[in-house]
């Protein structure tokens, strides 16, 4: 695990805190434009290998092994927080977003720390993720005028789909479905 990976995850934060307190126009702006530079740098790494080499050897703390031949995590990031932002509006989907950007660190760091030892997910990463899922609730409800219940049923489904991480990363699913899980109870309530 990297610290300095997990610390750029939580400061995404500044995503949906950009919707909330400049413009939602803005945070949709950054939003595409962080996916444009990330799909450029996935092309770029894929067409010259010498490109792959230069960002491994200049960040190596901030890939994961397996990415070297495989899509970036902070591509599938920025995949799903556009998608989410685009699909559930500013305040939903920034919520959502902000469980991705707080409860995926914070479920590998309690996982890490408290969780049993060679196990991919832990019991302990499960309630690191909801907690900072709940916090992030608690932002949700203030600056984005969300429902206690909304929110309570988003961070609980980030939490799941965190532990279940679907293929092909949960960076992509995690704020989709809480998105969608959010989305659903205010129709419902």
């Amino acid at each position: 695990m990297s610290l300095v990976r997990k610390l750029i995850h939580l400061a995404m934060a500044w995503l949906p805190t950009f919707g909330w307190l400049i413009s939602y126009q803005l945070e949709l702006a950054l939003a595409a434009a962080l996916l444009l530079a990330s799909l450029v740098v996935e092309g770029a790494r894929r067409r010259w290998q010498w490109v792959n080499r230069l960002l491994w050897r200049l960040l190596p703390s901030t890939f994961r092994s397996d990415e070297g031949q495989h899509v970036f995590g902070s591509t599938w990031f920025a995949i799903g927080a556009l998608v989410t932002l685009v699909l559930f509006g500013r305040d939903t989907g920034g919520t959502a977003v902000l469980f991705l950007t707080w409860g995926d660190p914070a479920a590998e760091l309690a996982g890490r720390k408290w969780g049993r030892p060679g196990r991919r997910k832990t019991l302990a990463g499960s309630l690191g993720c909801l907690l900072a899922c709940l916090l992030a609730a608690c932002v949700g409800i203030g600056h984005g005028g969300l429902n206690p219940l909304v929110a309570l049923a988003g961070a609980t489904v980030a939490t799941l789909v965190e532990r279940w991480s679907p293929p092909p990363d949960d960076n992509v699913w995690l704020p989709i479905f809480a998105g969608l899980a959010m989305w659903v109870v205010q129709r419902v309530i």
